[in-house]
């Protein structure tokens, strides 16, 4: 990696990186299409990479941003530089290697002179573990005397499909899998970075699928990978990703929250029931494996009482258990040592054997429960202490900024980008004030002509209880005028399923889906393109990276404002260090996001049309509304029932079923 700023020849300059876009769009099916913020965006990413700096990009739907940094990435490996992509999602990852950088490598080989050389890493957990595949994969084919279940044949069919499938994969990459496998299979044949004994101790180290996965990707120009890896790495010891002189982080508007997840910790019950299972199974505890066991179910009634609540400190009985179970994961750790070795911190032991080998992985799991345990007895300095969900006690950072100041801003050229990155982000993520560049680009969408924001400021505000029954009533007439063609987002499971429930018995001919049921995430979406009498509601995880195109979706309908709950835990915590402007800094912003994620379902490409109806008058009458408003693609806005109304009859008749 180069120390000083990148020295690029002039035929790599910010107009070459201008040429090369036209040369690829050129490459695109029937011919592509010309896009003056895209052209913005790639040339401002160029200069960032170019002079090692900062920058962020909010790029509205339909800029085309994966092209806008590719190309600037394609460029700077052409000069002897290395870029790290960071992702989202493993399916956004997928992308850019399957689709995005093929076109870009297709479109500038001439300019080029040589090809672009990409690769993609993904966590170990998603390559297949030679060693577990071939000591003990076989185990699970056979189901022991009496008859199987059906999801016993059912993952013996699975991991049949596996067995054939080793000899001919070159990356030992799930993903190939023509199906996803069942957790419990998969996890039979891989192991996570935890369990991992090392490639020097591994008998099949030489040929392992994870470690050569690394070994492609540090002698590429180009890698692309997610964020929660990229930021294991980054607060890890740097192994995996090495020197590299530029970061892109797509969806940058993730990076807090995976931040938040990466530098904190969490303990389970299951954790340990889980620890004391796989310590029976490699041979191990006996009595010890038994104590840990126990433990389990005392860790859960003890945090049953504190659901969703902050601790300022671990103290009385529930610290006493905590240091009761280190003192049985220590003595469990101790009896899974092999041959009686003990290695770093007595829990990292030697041994050749397979046998050891799995002790040694499953000590492995224990030496992370420890070190959880450790740090909730004495946690770090600016962490909260949190208990969520069904007894998870977590460990979080208050603020990522500082985390992030000390590891990467300034250390490489790093480029963040999203649909909805505001220039709050810089603050929020640490971004040094005076050092960084921010860009906004407009969506080549025409909004004001396609689109319709449509709030119901008619309705009661959502703390009346007469609230849930007339949003019901106004979202099954919006729905009658279109037909079906609906994606209803809720924040809560609550209101998803008394409003499916009773959308279900009112419109009749169309069809109520609902996340939670039998379909799957994707089946849904696929259901609501395949049939236009189709309703979808979903839940927090509808609200971003959905996409459907065309008039199968042309109802977006938000129930309510996405405003964190007030009794989330670690919400709380950085209200209380917000002081009295909490609201104004930290709960608005955070929903405005939320909500600039969701009404983006709404319009994918320059033909789609339809209305967003948010059936919370807040957005109409509340005093910060231009806050919420503000973030928001340029749509036409109405409180006009009959307008909306009359907009999605048009589009019904426009699109017949």
């Amino acid at each position: 990696m180069s120390d000083e700023p990148w020295d690029l020849a002039p035929a790599t300059g910010a107009d070459d990186a201008a040429a090369a876009l036209v040369e690829v769009i050129a490459e695109l099916p029937g011919g592509g299409e010309q896009r003056d913020g895209q052209a913005e965006m790639a040339a401002a990413v160029h200069d960032a990479m170019a002079g090692g700096g900062t920058l962020l990009c909010q790029a509205g739907t339909g800029v085309g941003k994966s092209l806008a940094y590719l190309i600037p990435a394609a460029l700077a490996a052409a000069a002897g530089k290395r870029v790290v992509i960071a992702t989202a999602t493993l399916a956004l990852q997928d992308q850019l290697v399957g689709k995005d950088l093929p076109l870009v490598a297709a479109g500038m080989a001439e300019r080029l002179g040589r090809p672009v050389r990409w690769e993609v890493l993904k966590g170990r957990n998603n390559y297949l573990c030679r060693h577990r595949f071939g000591e003990h994969a076989q185990q699970q084919f056979d189901l022991g005397d009496g008859p199987a279940t059906p999801t016993e044949l059912a993952r013996r069919q699975q991991l049949s499909e596996i067995q054939q499938w080793v000899p001919r994969t070159r990356t030992g990459d799930r993903s190939e899998l023509a199906a996803a496998p069942d957790a419990r299979v998969w996890s039979s044949v891989s192991v996570t970075s935890t369990e991992c004994v090392g490639a020097e101790r591994c008998p099949e180290g030489h040929r392992c699928f994870a470690e050569e996965a690394r070994a492609r990707s540090a002698r590429a120009g180009i890698v692309v990978t997610n964020q929660h890896l990229y930021c294991i790495d980054l607060f890890g010891d740097g192994y995996l990703f090495g020197p590299h002189d530029a970061v892109v982080f797509d969806e940058a508007h993730q990076l807090e929250p995976v931040v938040t997840q990466v530098a904190g910790l969490e303990i389970t019950p299951a954790g340990f029931t889980r620890l004391a299972t796989e310590a029976r199974a490699v041979g191990a505890g006996g009595p010890a494996a038994d104590a840990v066991a126990d433990m389990a179910e005392r860790l859960a009634n003890e945090l049953a009482p504190l659901r969703d609540t902050r601790l300022g400190a671990i103290t009385g009985d529930l610290e006493s258990l905590l240091e009761l179970i280190d003192g049985r994961v220590t003595q469990l750790a101790a009896e899974l040592r092999p041959s009686g070795t003990a290695g770093p911190n007595g829990l990292d032991a030697g041994g050749d054997g397979s046998g050891d080998l799995e002790r040694v992985r499953v000590g492995r799991i224990a030496a992370e429960s420890l070190t959880a345990l450790r740090a909730a007895l004495d946690p770090p300095q600016g962490t909260v202490i949190l208990v969520e969900g069904r007894g998870r006690l977590r460990l979080a950072p208050l603020d990522v900024g500082d985390l992030l100041a000390s590891r990467l801003w300034g250390r490489q050229a790093c480029v963040l980008t999203s649909a909805t990155l505001g220039p709050h982000f810089v603050g929020r993520l640490g971004v040094p004030a005076a050092d960084h560049t921010y860009l906004a680009v407009d969506s080549p969408f025409d909004y004001r002509a396609n689109a319709l924001l449509y709030c119901a400021r008619h309705l009661p505000a959502p703390t009346n209880d007469a609230y849930r029954e007339a949003a019901i009533d106004e979202l099954a007439e919006l729905v009658a005028a279109v037909g079906g063609r609906t994606l209803a987002l809720f924040t809560s499971w609550r209101a998803l399923n008394d409003t499916a429930g009773a959308l279900t018995e009112r419109l009749s001919g169309i069809r109520v889906l609902r996340q939670g049921g039998e379909l799957s995430n994707a089946a849904l979406l696929d259901a609501l393109g395949d049939d236009p009498a189709t309703v979808v509601c979903g839940t927090m995880s509808f609200w971003q990276g959905v996409d459907v195109a065309g008039p199968a979706l042309s109802l977006l309908a938000i129930d309510r404002l996405p405003f964190t709950r007030p009794n989330e835990p670690l919400a709380a915590a950085r209200r209380e260090a917000a002081g009295s402007d909490a609201f104004m800094t930290v709960d608005v912003p955070n929903a405005a996001d939320m909500l600039a994620q969701g009404v983006g379902r709404l319009i994918r490409t320059t033909v789609d049309r339809g209305v967003v109806a948010v059936l919370d008058s807040r957005l109409a009458t509340a005093g910060y509304r231009s806050r919420l408003l503000d973030p928001l693609p340029p749509m036409r806005r109405s409180v006009d029932q009959a307008e909306a109304i009359e907009f999605l009859g048009t589009i019904r008749n426009q699109n017949p079923a």
